[in-house]
């Protein structure tokens, strides 16, 4: 795997690559498919992203893994898809739509489920990211995408739908 966002373009294994990266889950890699390095998300490679247990899951989900069936899985990349899409779900789980400031991403978030922790929304909001429904979020947006829409609103008359089409285009 090759990361294109870290500097000089480094080269990882798949264990390497996951482990690097869970702090940067917003970079851009490619997987060697003999010929070149084909676009990959990290979701597409296992990198779930835990909240609140310093990067371990919740005691309180137990063995989330422990009743997956990957056998039938819930989400199919078809050949005729582009490779880089929103995910509802991958493989059973269900995956979170984060807007960034280098482009739109799909990511498996797990939050803590124990008794005296908060809610969804303000364990996004600790992670820097302000969640588009304060109930079930579903959709999220880091501080910098909205610092940088405000910028280029105030500075550009940028309208909300044309920034997000811009990141939408480099996804």
């Amino acid at each position: 795997y090759r990361c294109h966002d870290c500097l000089g373009d480094p080269l990882f294994c798949l264990k390497c690559c996951r482990d690097e990266h869970w702090r940067l889950p917003f970079h851009k890699i490619g997987k060697w498919n003999g010929g070149f390095f084909e676009e990959m998300s990290l979701t597409k490679i296992g990198m779930e992203i835990y909240l609140g247990h310093q990067r371990k899951p919740c005691p309180i989900l137990g063995d989330i893994h422990e009743w997956e069936d990957t056998d039938e899985p819930i989400y199919q990349l078809s050949k005729d898809l582009p490779t880089i899409l929103e995910l509802p779900f991958l493989n059973g789980k269900q995956c979170i739509t984060i807007v960034d400031k280098s482009r739109v991403h799909s990511l498996i978030i797990y939050f803590c489920q124990c008794l005296n922790t908060c809610t969804a929304d303000k364990q996004l909001f600790e992670m820097g990211m302000f969640p588009a429904s304060f109930t079930q979020p579903k959709t999220a947006f880091t501080f910098p995408v909205l610092d940088g829409f405000t910028f280029d609103n105030f500075e550009c008359g940028t309208l909300a739908m044309n920034y997000y089409n811009k990141l939408r285009k480099k996804t």
